[in-house]
């Protein structure tokens, strides 16, 4: 008996179907997979077959930036809150938004990254 004979076959009305609910915003490729009993690498093989391998450029999100400094971004402003200057030190703000400590009385060109 031929081992490959439980293998499933696959019309391609049926792997165009699955491939098109890949295709849906939100969907989990890994799901659509399990549901249909098919693996996640033969799936992409089928977008390839059917000329589906072009993937739609990422859509960039306006982000507004509250209760900071000017163009800081919010993660870096809870850290500030975080991270206090040791005595004796002081804070070093770099062009790169990192901040460091440094003698007091050091400029931003006296601290190399």
């Amino acid at each position: 008996m031929d081992e490959r004979s439980n293998r499933r076959r696959f019309s391609d009305e049926q792997k165009r179907a699955i491939v098109q609910k890949m295709e849906e915003p939100g969907v989990d490729v890994a799901q659509v997979c399990r549901r249909h009993d098919v693996a996640t690498s033969m799936v992409f093989r089928w977008r390839v077959e059917f000329g589906l391998t072009a993937r739609k450029a990422p859509q960039l999100a306006m982000v507004v930036l509250a209760d900071g400094a000017a163009n800081e971004p919010p993660a870096l402003a809870a850290l500030r809150k975080l991270v206090q200057r040791p005595d004796g030190m002081a804070a070093i703000e770099l062009a790169d938004w990192r901040r460091v400590f440094a003698p007091a009385g050091a400029t931003p060109a006296a601290v190399k990254p």
